[in-house]
């Protein structure tokens, strides 16, 4: 794992230094996820930021749509209630 992550980091400052890309940009923050009845695809979609820099997110059905403004995308701490189910998939 953590060589893993070294890589992906080394990779990231490769591709930033060739195309004087921003840096990545870290969120922290929490998600209201959907139902646990709900199966299909779904995607984060940001809906706010506290004062204190906290992001919220809510899960919503359907894949991401294609709007990236930039090549690499936000490294995110996602936090969610422990009271949340998470879907249960009928495939391990």
């Amino acid at each position: 794992m953590k060589a893993a992550l070294l890589k992906r980091l080394k990779r990231l400052e490769e591709v930033q230094a060739t195309e004087n890309l921003p840096p990545p940009e870290f969120q922290v923050g929490y998600v209201k996820r959907l139902g646990a009845e709900y199966g299909g695809a779904c995607h984060f979609a940001t809906v706010g930021r506290d004062s204190d820099g906290t992001y919220r997110w809510e899960e919503r059905p359907g894949p991401e749509p294609n709007d990236r403004r930039s090549s690499i995308p936000p490294f995110r701490v996602v936090l969610s209630s422990a009271e949340d189910e998470l879907p249960m998939s009928a495939e391990p």
